[in-house]
């Protein structure tokens, strides 16, 4: 069998889906291509797993990721998919220094203790974290629901994909926006219906979400100022969180909505600082909401910590050219990019 060179990293979101091919070149990754395609004309019946994309039927999900593979000319089958945050629990936990055989026998019972449903109900995948501690090792233990798994596999069929990984995106973005580096850093992954908070310090430390994102600014715009959505999308990044005495009602509109979700994200800094001992050292902002105009101000101000824009091209070998609108879509492309990573850079 031949060995596969190129994957597709798959990411499913609330507004829009996200596809990006890479190839190997030797060890670096090189860009294949990559496309965006909303969803709005394509998700219109409800009733599935839960809430966001997952509640849509699978036919429906289907035909839009084969439509943006088409249209993007991907041209590998071979595909990692994005599992949403809100769908997984993630969690860490310390057990006693034993053998390794005397912790895989201990986990199942643990998991039990933070994982709100029935082990048979869900897949379960933990890695052991050793922090040289004498006593106890820490273990990070993902799990998904069977259903949430068998779900991704029927649209993977219908899209004629062949599977290579799942992963809950919190992992992708890690992967894609920081690699090995050990600086303590916060993602906040401002997605269309949710935002995902992402501590890393070498490993995942920590992963959170909330239900608000971008499209509830939309649609407080669209309402407050009585205009189209469109339009709406358009203040967001051409004027967003403006200073200007002129933009002041647009930016008086948004800044709650930020300050909501930037509470949560000061939440789980704390929990973080308790627990480690470390303070946070920088601020990546990823997803489409990350455009908004001036968040990264606004975000540093806040936080009093170093802020930049998601770059999840920052390990991609790509053309010169291409430069300026990879910057641009480099913070919506975070998860596709991770995915894609996955099977080619070990970073």
């Amino acid at each position: 069998m031949k060995p596969v060179s190129s994957f597709v990293g798959i990411d499913i979101g609330g507004s829009s889906i996200k596809v990006l091919e890479l190839k190997k070149e030797k060890d670096r990754a090189g860009l294949e291509t990559y496309g965006e395609l909303k969803t709005a004309g394509y998700f219109k019946h409800g009733g599935g797993l839960g809430g966001g994309v997952l509640r849509y039927l699978d036919s429906e999900i289907a035909e839009a990721v084969t439509d943006v593979l088409k249209e993007s000319n991907v041209g590998t089958a071979a595909a990692n998919f994005s599992i949403p945050a809100t769908s997984a629990f993630i969690t860490l936990f310390d057990l006693p220094r034993l053998k390794l055989e005397d912790i895989q026998s201990a986990i199942p019972f643990e998991a039990k203790k933070y994982i709100p449903v029935s082990l048979s109900e869900v897949s379960i995948d933990w890695e052991i974290i050793d922090e040289k501690d004498q006593e106890r090792v820490r273990v990070l233990l993902v799990a998904v629901p069977n259903d949430v798994i068998n779900k991704f596999k029927r649209v993977a069929e219908l899209s004629h994909l062949d599977i290579q990984a799942l992963e809950v995106d919190s992992f992708s973005l890690a992967r894609s926006l920081v690699g090995r580096d050990k600086a303590v850093t916060m993602i906040i992954n401002i997605g269309a219906p949710s935002t995902t908070m992402v501590i890393v310090d070498g490993v995942l430390r920590l992963s959170h979400n909330i239900d608000s994102g971008s499209a509830e600014i939309t649609r407080v715009l669209a309402q407050g100022l009585s205009i189209t959505p469109e339009r709406a999308d358009a203040f967001k990044r051409n004027v967003g969180l403006s200073n200007k005495p002129e933009e002041k009602e647009i930016a008086d509109i948004i800044t709650p909505i930020i300050d909501s979700i930037f509470q949560e994200a000061l939440r789980a800094m704390a929990t973080y600082t308790r627990s480690h001992n470390k303070k946070i050292e920088r601020i990546i902002l990823a997803g489409g909401g990350a455009n908004l105009y001036g968040l990264v101000d606004y975000t540093a101000q806040t936080f009093g910590v170093e802020t930049v824009k998601a770059n999840p091209f920052s390990r991609v070998v790509y053309p010169a050219f291409m430069q300026p609108i990879l910057k641009d879509i480099g913070p919506a492309f975070s998860v596709a990019a991770g995915l894609a990573l996955r099977a080619i850079s070990s970073r």
